[in-house]
């Protein structure tokens, strides 16, 4: 028998990505948002990452929140704030973090009606993050989509296939 592998990678990035993501927002109150938000911090650490291995430039946490600021027309706290809180947050323990080494962090804000992906604010004298889940994942989609040769250029994480047998 003979396998079949099926490697298209716009085929299978909108199967495994776009498709699911989609899908979330259509449940009630917005509350896919906070998964669309944890898996669109995955898919734009991979974009950030290729991106920048591509350049020449050694991938450090700083030239993550580099290639944040620039890709999504941020200022440098902004992206910080957001890589540290939301990305790591989310990414190792399924929440925003709050404190670091004892240090409180920002607050933070979810709404559907905040005008960007993400905005450090300040709220009766103290910082707040306000992040808009569905724009920030509309701009990692949209980054993809645009670059989709990127997704073959990972050796440590090589795109995947499915196989038919």
């Amino acid at each position: 028998m003979c396998a079949v592998y099926q490697s298209n990678r716009g085929v299978l990035f909108t199967r495994w990505y776009i498709q699911p993501l989609e899908k979330l927002k259509e449940i009630p109150n917005g509350d896919g948002a906070f998964v669309a938000l944890t898996i669109s911090c995955i898919l734009y650490e991979r974009y950030a990452v290729t991106v920048i291995t591509r350049s020449g430039t050694k991938v450090t946490d700083d030239a993550k929140r580099q290639q944040l600021t620039i890709d999504f027309e941020t200022d440098k706290n902004t992206a910080e704030a957001f890589w540290n809180i939301i990305r790591d947050g989310l990414a190792h323990e399924g929440m925003p973090l709050q404190k670091q080494h004892g240090k409180s962090m920002p607050g933070w804000r979810f709404r559907h009606d905040f005008l960007k992906p993400m905005e450090l604010a300040n709220e009766n004298g103290a910082p707040i993050l306000l992040v808009q889940p569905w724009r920030f994942m509309d701009k990692v989609l949209s980054l993809w989509l645009d670059n989709m040769h990127l997704l073959d250029l990972s050796s440590s994480f090589p795109w995947g296939v499915i196989r038919y047998e």
